[in-house]
């Protein structure tokens, strides 16, 4: 299927959807899309679990990442976080993420948030990004149908000292507060995988459990569940 159907077919769904509320973790740790984080963090006080299977493609190789498994935890101006993602045939990652909200989101501004990904970890790169997101359409500033993010990613390996990537990313979210949501994102130039696009859906199963299905270039799988806990 040709991008541009698939994007003219989720907004034609969107426009049939009331407001949205978003906020499940990403493939990648913190709360985002498939391969993008957005500026928006579990609800202060709650933990967010996720159990997935990843098989993304890096240089022509299907690789099997199962389990994938990430705890975030959310306080008032942010996530901290730990995931795990067991790489058949390689050495499993570990590591920690954290974002900080610089600025919340109001009538007149974007939520603006910072972080790191795979902090301390025992993967070859550290992450850091910055995103603003902002909700747009009818009612934006009450949870808008849709939610746009974009932000600098910065990739920089840890063995070695002259190589690092700073790149553009984007995304888009939809849908309706407790029902299916939507989004599509994309990272332009990734170190390791080059441009990357993905689409996600994500369903409520119970109002703390949500399964979460994406697809992705390369091609790109991935199907996880998420069960939120604590706080009040």
């Amino acid at each position: 299927m040709k991008m541009s159907v698939l994007l003219a077919g989720l907004v034609a769904l969107v426009s049939l959807m009331p407001t949205a509320s978003f906020s499940a973790p990403s493939s990648i740790g913190p709360t985002g899309i498939l391969n993008v984080p957005t500026a928006e963090a579990v609800t202060a006080g709650s933990f967010e679990m996720m159990l997935a299977y990843d098989r993304p493609e890096v240089a022509d190789v299907g690789i099997d990442v199962f389990p994938v498994v990430t705890l975030n935890y959310g306080f008032a101006n942010g996530e901290i976080g730990l995931s795990y993602f067991n790489v058949q045939g390689y050495t499993a990652v570990k590591g920690a993420n954290a974002k900080y909200i610089f600025l919340h989101e109001s009538e007149k501004s974007p939520s603006i948030a910072g972080g790191v990904m795979y902090l301390s970890g025992n993967t070859a790169e550290t992450d850091l990004y910055l995103v603003a997101s902002d909700s747009l359409g009818p009612g934006n500033k009450s949870g808008g149908r849709f939610r746009a993010t974009a932000g600098l990613l910065y990739q920089k390996p840890d063995y070695s000292a002259s190589s690092s990537n700073v790149t553009g990313m984007m995304g888009i979210e939809f849908g309706a507060p407790g029902k299916t949501t939507f989004g599509l994102d994309y990272v332009f130039k990734d170190i390791a995988a080059g441009s990357m696009f993905g689409a996600t859906i994500c369903e409520p199963i119970t109002p703390d459990l949500t399964w979460q299905v994406g697809v992705g270039n390369g091609p790109r799988y991935f199907i996880g569940m998420t069960e939120k806990f604590g706080g009040k």
